[in-house]
């Protein structure tokens, strides 16, 4: 049908259809435009009819970076393995140090040697309803970003390439056309409506469409925050499952799930990075109180003194009385184990330490050298192979599995080892790896392998692991040159994560809650759902991003993370799934990927990393940042926070605890300049606190004149 108001047409059985077409240009957006089209059935009854908007494009070209948030990076056209869950190159034969991406069949592609290529999702399948590419010939950038979906569903996104990939076609569909959807049936009267804004613009790299997607990702679809459970609530319901159901006296060690359910596997017991064994520690640490403390500390001393191997790496994987490299439902058979765990590690316990010496207690000596070692481990390794690769022998120190940005952490924990160890060679490395990460993966707009079960595809942690080595980087060195990487990366972390309140359907978990999506974080290409924060990080190097630089991107993007996560908490008021209080299942399922029947479901059980990430999201973000001279305030803590004045350095707010729990809402107040200087944590030992009870509210002036 012709994009024409007013158009009017037949079809083969004599339906008659008009087409009302709405166009707007948009006054602040230069480079965009509006569409409202609707499809009428005038007379006539339709059975099996999906409309569209098809956007051709003719003159293609394969070197195109395609890009649907979430979902789809330069058209996934990558290496594919054929192989069930959970994917791996279990044989040894197959290992390369030069190891190419690689993804399982379940990713969609374009394909990446020829022919034609076709990827057919629906809304729910990307983090932002959009389609985008850059084209390297022409050096410009094109977006089209729509809504979810109209009262057929969720709209559908269609990705076709021809053979020679000389012509490229996308398509918006009302309502999608794949796995368990189906065309609708039309009675005279019935109309639908596709909204949609298309973007043009000069873009000489893929940072620059990544750059003005990061902007405008917002500007379609609506997010209204919610307050439902404040950071101090969280934090009492957290601590009470750690320490009633985590906790084994036996072992001395904390779980990832409930203790006695072993017959699940050692990774439901302990794994050491990526699933939280090594950082939960941290908040427990932080804010624990003095039983949580001393829980955390025997905790540390076995992973210090049983799990460490004659490398130096340490076994990521036990049951508390034995160790192994890394497993999923059993070990691993080659002393293999992934490079992310080990960073991970070496990275958290620095901070474990810095925390230790903040509250006047001691490291122990045993400790400290376990860690040198550990940091050697990594000197090594770079020193032989030039890189961190993605899965390393813990016996012999040396790679197995090369490649991927599943060491995207690491530079960041040897930039801290260089002042931990005072020894400037782990800095020389970290920033070499540092550069050579942003080279390899940042530049080519995504990173790749943080999660250990998804072979080396396109993922979020990978890319929230690295921003935090730029930070630490620029912690360590006060250099811009690690700002600059990180605002390049922003974009693509800002890519995995949602930027809207996607309607659920009403009698799935999600909906019964009535969750608001924006700000859950996806996983990967491969396990393609939401999760409530970061795997596994609290975000607070976003907000340090923020002082450093006055990006508000990165403000928005924290706030949304971190104020979001708590209200996928289950609570003895409010239970989620069969889920104990506290309880945080990794599942905020906008996608089908699991079937229709769950969206917005899955609560299987609840997943130790994002109790970990909920635990340090409380204890390392305040519950209100503040620039009095400037104005600048945000809300990460469930609150309402409302500007009532700002008279010169001073500004004055109206908090507000809409919730029925009580809130202790720690703030953080700095001036700009102060913001400027680099700090390895950004809670003070005894930060500021306003404490409000359920319904309450007070005014409060923070000023320049006493900070």
């Amino acid at each position: 049908m012709p994009l024409r108001d007013g158009a009017r047409v037949s079809d083969a059985d004599g339906a008659e259809w008009l087409l009302a077409v709405d166009s707007q240009p948009i006054a602040t957006e230069p480079d965009a435009q509006d569409y409202k089209l609707t499809w009428t059935l005038a007379s006539g009854s339709a059975t099996s009819v999906a409309v569209g908007v098809v956007f051709e494009f003719k003159d293609w070209a394969a070197e195109n970076f395609v890009f649907v948030p979430a979902a789809v990076y330069d058209g996934n056209r990558f290496d594919v393995k054929h192989i069930g869950y959970p994917p791996y190159w279990y044989d040894t034969k197959e290992w390369r140090l030069d190891m190419p991406t690689t993804m399982s069949e379940r990713c969609p592609t374009l394909g990446k040697d020829g022919g034609a290529g076709c990827i057919n999702l629906d809304t729910g399948n990307a983090s932002v309803p959009m389609i985008a590419f850059q084209s390297p010939a022409k050096q410009t950038g094109w977006m089209v970003q729509t809504t979810q979906g109209s009262r057929l569903g969720n709209h559908g996104l269609i990705l076709e390439e021809n053979a020679g990939r000389s012509t490229a076609r996308f398509t918006i569909t009302a309502p999608a056309v794949r796995n368990d959807y189906h065309p609708a049936n039309w009675k005279a009267g019935d109309s639908v409506t596709i909204q949609f804004r298309t973007y043009a613009f000069p873009a000489k790299q893929r940072a620059d469409l990544l750059r003005r997607f990061s902007e405008v990702r917002k500007d379609l679809n609506p997010a209204v925050r919610a307050e439902a459970l404040p950071f101090s609530a969280a934090w009492k319901l957290l601590e009470e499952l750690y320490r009633t159901r985590r906790w084994d006296e036996r072992i001395g060690m904390f779980w990832l799930s409930d203790v006695g359910e072993a017959s699940k596997g050692w990774n439901f017991i302990w794994q050491l990075g990526w699933c939280g064994g090594g950082q939960v520690t941290l908040p427990l640490l932080m804010q624990g109180d003095e039983q949580s403390r001393q829980h955390a500390r025997r905790n540390l001393d076995v992973i210090f003194g049983k799990s460490q191997a004659a490398s130096g790496f340490f076994n990521a994987y036990g049951n508390g009385k034995e160790f192994a490299s890394f497993g999923f439902g059993s070990k691993l058979k080659h002393n293999e184990c992934l490079v992310r765990s080990q960073g991970d590690w070496l990275y958290m316990a620095q901070r474990q330490f810095q925390q230790i010496e903040s509250a006047g207690d001691r490291v122990p000596d045993a400790w400290q050298e376990s860690l040198h070692h550990l940091a050697d481990a990594f000197t090594r390794l770079w020193d032989k192979r030039g890189q961190f690769g993605q899965f390393v022998d813990v016996e012999t120190g040396d790679l197995c599995i090369g490649q991927s940005t599943s060491g995207g952490i690491v530079p960041g924990a040897l930039a801290l080892a260089s002042q931990t160890f005072k020894n400037p060679r782990y800095l020389e490395i970290a920033e070499a790896a540092a550069r050579k990460y942003y080279s390899d993966y940042v530049q080519k707009g995504y990173t790749t392998g943080g999660p250990g079960e998804i072979l080396s595809a396109p993922d979020s942690e990978s890319a929230f692991g690295l921003f935090e080595s730029f930070m630490a980087l620029h912690e360590v060195t006060g250099q811009t040159e690690w700002l600059r990487y990180a605002g390049e990366l922003l974009p693509i972390c800002a890519s995995w994560t949602v930027s809207y309140d996607y309607q659920f359907p009403k009698a799935s978990p999600m909906g019964s809650i009535d969750a608001r999506s924006c700000g859950a974080v996806w996983a990967s290409i491969a396990n393609k759902h939401g999760a409530p924060g970061i795997c596994t990080w609290s975000g607070d190097s976003l907000l340090k991003y923020y002082r450093a630089t006055s990006d508000r991107r990165a403000l928005e993007l924290i706030t949304d993370i971190a104020h979001g996560i708590t209200q996928y908490i289950s609570r003895p008021d409010r239970p989620i799934g069969k889920m104990p209080p506290g309880g945080l299942c990794e599942r905020v399922n906008l996608s089908d990927w699991e079937g229709l029947r769950n969206v917005g479901g899955n609560i299987f059980s609840s997943c130790s990393w994002v109790e970990t990430a909920g635990m340090l999201t409380v204890a390392q973000m305040p519950g209100l940042y503040v620039q009095p001279d400037t104005g600048v305030f945000a809300a990460f803590d469930n609150v309402r926070v409302e500007k009532i004045s700002q008279a010169g350095e001073a500004l004055k707010l109206r908090i507000t605890n809409p919730t029925k729990f009580p809130a202790e809402v720690k703030c953080l107040v700095e001036t700009s300049g102060a913001a400027r200087k680099p700090v390895a944590t950004l809670m003070p030992q005894s930060p500021q606190i306003i404490a409000l009870a359920p319904g309450a509210s007070t005014e409060k002036e923070f000023a320049v004149k006493g900070l």
